[in-house]
Formats: structure tokens, C-alpha cells, sequence
């Protein structure tokens, strides 16, 4: 148990990290990319080493997983502003209500035939309940926000969705590979985006000519990294674990980050969500609680 209770916790951290970072003077794109390398390099250490990194090149997966990588930066730009600039609830909403698009495609892919009303229903839900909390910015800002609405920035999360959607069907793609059977092979598949969104991260500085990261960005890195791989680490412990069905970890997590981590921005920053963004939350509880519970 304590391991669900771990990937939950570190997955509500980092959402509340990013306005935070907002807060404390960190330099956010410096931030992602030193994670990136950070995470990288925890994984890549607990999966072999120099061996797992040559087993990963001689791999099938190696080429789309890199292509994967490289949006791994860009997307978690936009979950870092989505977080600051529309609330830590939109954020959420948006990241792990994705989880119908895997559902979806792979249904059409393999056959529809084990896909239950329940699951039907909460993929029906998921569309209006992302674009309610995209559209909530546009109307009332948050209490805890004091420059006014901020309009057009609706497609930060609807990018968020089907970003984050691709990405998990691409993990859940490749997530029956024999290779990964191998010993310490699935840290490697998971460090291979964190490894490339470091350098897509670094690229960007350099174009940017942001300069040298500060003491503070490096620091918030090094926290958002650790939380990061964290979060990774301990949901392949909870698969694991047995505690739960392997098909009822996923959508149970997500349910549970997208209400702490809506309770934690009220309580914690005084993000308070409007009338859009709260039936945003309460029609992706009911999405991913259709999807657990009759799936």
C-alpha cells in the first residue's frame, strides 16, 4: 500500500512544485531540463549502467521511444505553465484524463468487444470534462490570481490531453516488448524519454541564450527530478505489488492526483477553481470512476 501511496504523493508534488517555482524565482525551463537529467541519471544507474544502456540501443523500441523523448520537454513546459497559469485542478484534468486515448485507440486496434459500457461512458466524459477546465480560463481567474482571465490559453491543456494521450499509448505500445522482461530493462525504457528530454532541454537554453542556471534553478531541478523519477519508480513498484488488478492501478492513481492535487492548490496555494473548473473536476471523477468501477 505504501508504494500507491508514494506514486500518488510525488505525482501531486510535482504539479504543486510548478507554482511554486513561479513563487520562489526558479527559472522554470532551467528547472525541467536539469530534472530531466537528474531522473536520467537515477534511472539509467538502477537499470545497469553502461550494459543497460547498450541492451536499449540494441533495442526494437529505441528509435519512437528517442522521437517520444524529445516531447517530453516541450509538453512539460506546458504542463508547468497549465499549472501556474490555469491551476493545478486543469492541469491535472488534462494530464490524466488522457488515459482515454490509449484506451480508445487500442480498443479500435485489438477489438471492442472486452471494451464495457462503463469504460464507453467514462471515454465520453473525459472530452467534455478536459475542455471544460481548458475553457474555465477564459471566463473567472482563480482567486489566488491577480492579473484578471487570462484568455486564449484554452489549448495548453487540450495540447496537454492528446500530448500526454500519445505518450501513454506509446508506453502501453511497447509495454508487452519481450525485452523488457529482462532485468532492469524497464527502468531503461523509462529513461530513455528522460534522457532525451534533457537534451532537447539543454538545446533549447542554448538557443535561447538564457545562460547559466542559477543556484535556485538548479536546486528546484534537483527537487523536481527527484520527484520525477520518484513518481516512475514507485509506480512500477505498486504494479508490482498486487496489492491492486494491474488494469485498476492507473485509473485509481489518476483519480486520486487529480482530488488531492486539486485540494492540495486550494489549501496549500489558494488556487481556487471557478464554476467551469470545478464540474471539470467532478466530470473527470466521474470518467475515471466509470473506467475503475465498470471497466
Amino acid at each position: 500500500m505504501w508504494t500507491f501511496a508514494a506514486t500518488i504523493v510525488s505525482t501531486v508534488f510535482i504539479y504543486l512544485l510548478f507554482p511554486s517555482f513561479k513563487r520562489w524565482g526558479v527559472q522554470t525551463s532551467w528547472a525541467i531540463t536539469v530534472n530531466y537529467f537528474v531522473a536520467a541519471t537515477l534511472g539509467w544507474t538502477l537499470a545497469g549502467g553502461s550494459e543497460a544502456v547498450a541492451q536499449a540501443l540494441d533495442s526494437t523500441w529505441i528509435v519512437p521511444l528517442s522521437v517520444l523523448g524529445a516531447l517530453f520537454y516541450p509538453l512539460f513546459q506546458l504542463t508547468a505553465r497549465c499549472s501556474q497559469e490555469l491551476g493545478v485542478s486543469v492541469a491535472t484534468i488534462a494530464s490524466k484524463l488522457s488515459m482515454a486515448i490509449p484506451v480508445l485507440v487500442l480498443a479500435l486496434v485489438d477489438g471492442m468487444d472486452g471494451i464495457t459500457w462503463g469504460q464507453w461512458a467514462g471515454m465520453a466524459l473525459a472530452f467534455p470534462a478536459v475542455w471544460l477546465s481548458a475553457s474555465s480560463g477564459n471566463d473567472q481567474p482563480h482567486e489566488a490570481a491577480s492579473t484578471g482571465p487570462r484568455p486564449n490559453l484554452w489549448w495548453i491543456p487540450v495540447t496537454m490531453f492528446f500530448g500526454s494521450g500519445c505518450i501513454d499509448l506509446m508506453f502501453g505500445w511497447f509495454s508487452t516488448d519481450p525485452s523488457l522482461d529482462e532485468p532492469g530493462m524497464q527502468m531503461a525504457f523509462a529513461s530513455v524519454p528522460f534522457t532525451l528530454g534533457g537534451i532537447v532541454g539543454l538545446a533549447d537554453q542554448l538557443r535561447r541564450g538564457l545562460g547559466m542556471p542559477k543556484r535556485i534553478d538548479v536546486l528546484g531541478g534537483l527537487l523536481l527530478g527527484v520527484t520525477n523519477f520518484g513518481s516512475l519508480y514507485f509506480l512500477l513498484l505498486a504494479f508490482d505489488s498486487g496489492m491492486f488488478e494491474r488494469a485498476m492501478v492507473v485509473p485509481l492513481l489518476n483519480l486520486s492526483v487529480i482530488v488531492l492535487a486539486t485540494v492540495g492548490g486550494i489549501y496549500l496555494l489558494q488556487d481556487i477553481p471557478n464554476q467551469k473548473a470545478r464540474w471539470g473536476v467532478a466530470l473527470a471523477t466521474a470518467s475515471i470512476g466509470l473506467m475503475m468501477l465498470l471497466g
